[in-house]
């Protein structure tokens, strides 16, 4: 920290004041889980790098935090800051033969919640998805004879889902576990993949079987119950996670 002052400052009650700057980039992995629907805590801890809490102890103010109303943080909204002292204990002494097997340090923690604006997501992710996946429900509409229109339908879609989600994967940082927008891309997969199935079976019926009414029947019923069985998945996926 930069000193604002060469001395403390003595103020009206006879208390001394001295006020440090602190600037720099602060990093911390954020938790995307819930992606598009994440919410994040900005976290930022101040001890002292030599007085432990039996030599200071660090007491908030009686507004101890304030966010300037010309910061902001482009694509969330700021919540209200949180600023809290506690006690952190390390499980040595650092080599001090003088400090007892633990050492305590007072801890200032600095809480800035932040929620994603969900709206632009729902923009240019979720609704390219449904779109997508109404597409391919075009399969089962179309009769069971054009084959090559109904697996062109089906190609088409599953390399659009996966341009998809290679576009969407290529602006976040890697992590080691599925996102909730993972497990929606691999559920429309999934989808697409069911309704490619469907088609090479109808269109192998098709061509056993010259009862196309019957099909047509058959289509119907396989694209309603498989759509209401995707849509099932999909709302219960992200009300698990929110």
């Amino acid at each position: 920290g930069k000193a604002l002052y060469p001395e403390p400052r003595i103020m009206p009650d006879g208390s001394k004041y001295m006020a440090y700057r602190y600037q720099g980039v602060f990093s911390r992995k954020m938790d995307l889980a819930k992606f598009p629907f994440d919410a994040q805590d900005l976290l930022v801890y101040f001890e002292d790098q030599d007085q432990d809490s039996r030599f200071l102890e660090f007491v908030p103010d009686a507004t101890p935090i304030a966010i300037s109303p010309t910061v902001t943080i482009p694509g969330y909204e700021i919540g209200t800051p949180r600023l809290t002292v506690e006690q952190h204990r390390y499980p040595t002494n650092f080599g001090d033969l003088s400090s007892p097997g633990e050492t305590e340090y007072s801890r200032i923690v600095l809480e800035l919640p932040v929620t994603r604006d969900v709206l632009p997501y729902l923009v240019k992710i979720m609704l390219p998805i449904m779109i997508v996946i109404l597409i391919t429900s075009l399969i089962y509409v179309l009769p069971g004879r054009f084959e090559e229109a109904r697996t062109g339908i089906g190609v088409t879609a599953m390399l659009t889902m996966v341009a998809l989600q290679w576009s969407t994967d290529s602006d976040l940082p890697s992590v080691e576990y599925l996102t909730m927008l993972d497990l929606v891309y691999i559920l429309s997969m999934l989808y697409i993949l069911v309704a490619m199935g469907y088609a090479v079976f109808a269109s192998r019926r098709s061509r056993k079987d010259a009862a196309e009414a019957h099909l047509t029947k058959l289509d119907r019923r396989v694209g309603v119950i498989s759509l209401v069985v995707y849509a099932v998945l999909i709302t219960t996926t992200m009300v698990s996670y929110l």
